[in-house]
């Protein structure tokens, strides 16, 4: 009894805390019923928009998005978090707006970032109080925080990053306690259906501490075996995603995210900023983290661990910053200013490894100088965390003001028809678009917003097995007209009862010739079998994991 009663305390502490931190920093949007539009809020729940209409409409179509980004068929989900995006479809059916979700999500994920970050600290045997100020540092700092004020998808992974780093702390106990495999492959994978860009991070995050328990480990074989079986397990759950990669990306031209001048996002670490997220850090944070930078050094033969996670935690904030020569290594590799963009999204994994390193660090004095020592050390911990939830709090309350002065979008957040807040807020991302030669990402965005975006000349209706309809009245006869969709090497085009091809624009967006009358247009996406094979394997794979989970539960409660 004394054990589960131990593990509820260690999950209802960070539950009490993330509730807390979040609903602290919530409060301006919960007293004034205002929800937030950020960097990435439009993109994101229009993607999630077109999946809760899939589910509720019982009309699905894995790629071509009908419902989202403007009914253009473009294709989304299907490459980016898709699972991830259709438990968000539920989410927001259930919520009734898009004020309620965002509010319901960002608790839900302050929870789960909370636990994350707790269960870590407690794996290294930092002391409940300990931990519980670490997590509150945690989840006011960086890109944890960044989710209120933009609804970044960096953030998603970042409240995922404890449980990646969980897995590392088993590579470096391995000998000790062993490492599953399990967990290991399920972890990356779940940060994989996402935000697949977070899962590069986690896999870099991870290395180190595999090569150390290689170069370490008295069995080798048996951690490249169970890496080898996470790999495999991997492989199964996300079978999905790269094969839509594969199927997508060896017959279209697909468009890259807008590219921006990386050194002009790297987190700045010469002056102090208001608040830290982004690209700015607060100046008690960056002393804390010097002074745990000197603990170590003084003290790295007697900690491992710690020395371990801090020295890799610097290594992370030091290619995140503006010391990195980050204008040279986009002069040798351009695409690191489209597909990676901003150097400060290592901070995802920077902070929580040095905020680990000092909950361990606290418990080492404590252990070796004593309890006052100890309080004093995680007193000034703890303020530091308050000056950053103080920090936190003016930028919410800025961004209140700031929302206020459009009163239209704020109704439209609060609306229970989800469409409408998209009647101006219609995404125009370029991300994936297939275009039919190279271009500047921010070209695309152009043509989107001119032609693709916000056209409402054509009546659009989503029809049976996943297909849109397009209908309009022309006046005469063979006038050329360009339909607000986009097509891929796989998209098929009914017009008017025949099959067209279509020359199409540089974004792929069709030119066909109308009749005089109604004409009506139907778009299609041809699913290949392989691919099919593929989705049912990785659906099969998470639901014979979900039923292995439940067996494993039924039996630990039984003993």
């Amino acid at each position: 009894m004394k054990k589960y009663k131990k593990q509820i305390i260690d999950y209802m502490i960070p539950i009490f805390i993330g509730g807390i931190v979040v609903t602290l920093l919530v409060l301006p949007q919960l007293v004034n019923h205002i929800g937030f539009t950020g960097d990435d809020t439009v993109f994101h729940f229009s993607r999630f928009y077109d999946t809760a209409e899939q589910i509720k409409n019982h009309n699905f179509s894995y790629f071509q998005m009908n419902y989202g980004m403007g009914q253009t068929g473009r294709i989304i989900n299907a490459i980016y978090g898709p699972f991830f995006s259709y438990l968000m479809g539920i989410l927001v059916l259930l919520a009734g707006s898009w004020f309620r979700f965002q509010i319901i999500l960002t608790y839900l994920l302050f929870i789960i970032g909370a636990i994350g970050f707790f269960k870590l600290s407690r794996k290294v045997n930092v002391s409940r109080i300990v931990s519980s100020i670490v997590t509150i540092l945690f989840l006011t700092t960086g890109y944890v925080f960044y989710w209120i004020y933009s609804n970044n998808g960096n953030c998603l992974g970042a409240f995922i990053m404890p449980y990646v780093i969980i897995q590392g702390i088993d590579f470096i106990n391995a000998d000790e306690k062993g490492l599953s495999w399990i967990k290991l492959g399920v972890t990356i994978a779940v940060l994989a259906q996402i935000h697949l860009l977070s899962t590069f991070l986690a896999i870099l995050v991870l290395l180190p501490f595999f090569i150390y328990s290689l170069v370490y480990s008295k069995n080798k074989k048996k951690i490249w075996v169970n890496v080898g079986k996470a790999i495999a397990l991997f492989t199964i759950l996300t079978a999905n995603i790269w094969g839509a990669f594969i199927y997508l990306y060896s017959t279209n031209l697909l468009s890259a995210p807008l590219n921006f001048p990386v050194d002009d996002s790297a987190l700045n670490l010469f002056i102090a900023g208001n608040t830290t997220m982004w690209k700015t850090i607060t100046d008690v944070t960056l002393i804390i983290i010097c002074l745990q930078l000197i603990y170590v050094i003084l003290n790295y033969k007697n900690e491992k661990i710690n020395t371990f996670v801090t020295i890799e935690g610097i290594a992370f904030l030091f290619i995140s910053s503006n010391l990195f020569p980050w204008k040279y290594i986009t002069h040798i590799f351009p695409i690191v200013s489209s597909y990676f963009q901003f150097p400060n999204r290592f901070t995802a994994v920077a902070y929580p490894l040095l905020y680990l390193g000092i909950g361990l660090t606290i418990t080492e004095l404590v252990k070796n100088d004593g309890i006052k020592l100890g309080i004093i050390a995680s007193s000034l911990v703890l303020l530091v965390a308050l000056c950053n939830l103080r920090s936190d709090s003016i930028e919410v309350n800025n961004k209140v003001t700031f929302e206020r002065s459009n009163p239209q979008r704020i109704e439209q957040m609060r609306d229970k028809n989800f469409k409408v807040y998209f009647e101006e807020n219609e995404p125009i991302n370029p991300d994936y678009l297939p275009i039919q030669r190279k271009i500047s990402s921010w070209k695309i965005e152009k043509i989107v917003f001119k032609k693709l975006a916000y056209n409402y000349s054509f009546n659009k209706t989503v029809i049976s097995d996943g297909r849109l309809q397009l209908k309009w009245q022309e006046k005469n006869n063979g006038k050329q007209r360009q339909l607000p969709i986009t097509m891929y090497h796989q998209s098929q085009l009914i017009l008017n009862g025949k099959k067209v091809d279509p020359t199409l624009n540089v974004i792929g967006m069709p030119k066909v010739t109308s009749k005089r009358g109604e004409n009506t247009a139907i778009l299609s996406f041809k699913i290949s079998p392989i691919f099919n094979a593929l989705l049912y394997i990785s659906l099969v794979g998470w639901i014979g994991l979900m039923f292995y989970g439940l067996v494993q539960l039924i039996k630990h409660l039984r003993n």
